[in-house]
């Protein structure tokens, strides 16, 4: 009996340390909500084919078409290659997806962008070893377009995700390419719209513009319902109505929690949603997502409840 009373006792204690080990390291440095979002919320689609033969005309799952000439990768350190190219793909062709990959849509020097898509594009071998673009090729994709013509440029993704650190403001930022305009062709067999990107980079790829505003707006949040809520955990973005923008609220004030941002680039009395997504302890989600109307309230309340990623997901397609 005395033994199997030392024997409970010392199971609780090391349940209790586990727990109380796991709680701590659950906001440790990967475990922020940038990493969570995206490496583990969204599974890249996935194709293979041989490097030798290359792809033509391949739609994807949101109907972008990408096509890729004979012997377009080398590996990392530039060698040759031949055998199967394994080709991860995003498409964040919404702004609700840009939210969820946390990809704001901001320049290297802050100014915003107005972005018709976004993609992100890996390469790797059967084992796992990277690829890259061999010099002199490129790869075409061809996404959906809306209505503007050859006004865009090709921008690559800056990301710093492997240090989502509070003090790191400028997590990820967009570079422009050295390369022309995305050309805005029309698809006769298709019979649509597409931009023509011919990207030379894997990595995220932007498509779309500069945007400015003579009389920027700041806003600031105070997020409720999450509970615990620190700087890597929590993420509130602003996504306008009008325009096809995303911007984070990178500043937090841990005292008043508050997320704010001083030059979203926001039109007084303009409309815009607040998106807030939280990865907490023991892999739960908060979410919100609420219309407000810019400069109404130099303050705005959110409540995050609790959600999963399919329901996020569905909520933000369309948006």
């Amino acid at each position: 009996m005395k033994y199997f009373k030392f024997f409970s006792f010392t199971v609780v204690i090391i349940v209790s340390l586990f727990s109380c080990k796991n709680d701590q390291e659950d906001f440790g440095p990967m475990k922020g909500v940038n990493y969570f979002s995206r490496n583990e919320a969204f599974g890249a689609q996935q194709i293979s084919f041989e490097n030798e033969t290359g792809i033509t005309n391949d739609t994807l799952y949101r109907l972008a078409v990408i096509n890729i000439s004979p012997n377009s990768f080398v590996m990392e350190d530039g060698s040759a290659f031949t055998g199967k190219v394994v080709l991860s793909i995003k498409e964040n062709l919404v702004r609700g997806y840009m939210a969820l990959n946390s990809n704001p849509t901001v320049l290297n020097d802050g100014s915003p962008l107005l972005a018709e898509g976004i993609l992100f594009i890996k390469a790797v071998d059967i084992k796992g070893n990277s690829l890259k673009i061999s010099e002199g090729k490129n790869i075409e994709i061809n996404m959906p377009g809306g209505s503007t013509a050859n006004v865009n440029k090709l921008y690559f993704g800056n990301d710093q995700v492997k240090d989502p650190s509070p003090a790191n403001t400028s997590l990820f930022n967009w570079e422009e390419a050295s390369s022309d305009s995305i050309e805005y062709v029309f698809n006769n067999n298709n019979a649509k719209y597409y931009y023509t990107i011919k990207t030379e980079k894997l990595g995220w790829i932007l498509c779309g513009r500069k945007d400015s505003n003579a009389t920027p707006v700041g806003i600031t949040v105070k997020v409720r319902g999450v509970g615990v809520i620190s700087a890597t955990n929590t993420a509130v973005y602003i996504i306008p109505n009008n325009k096809k923008s995303v911007f984070r609220l990178w500043n937090y004030d841990s005292e008043k929690n508050e997320f704010s941002l001083d030059q979203p680039y926001l039109e007084n009395g303009s409309q815009a949603y607040v998106i807030v997504i939280a990865y907490t302890r023991h892999f739960k989600i908060y979410y919100a997502k609420e219309l407000i109307t810019i400069g109404q309230a130099t303050e705005q309340i959110i409540y995050a409840t609790p959600s999963n990623l399919n329901s996020i997901s569905g909520n933000l397609y369309f948006l």
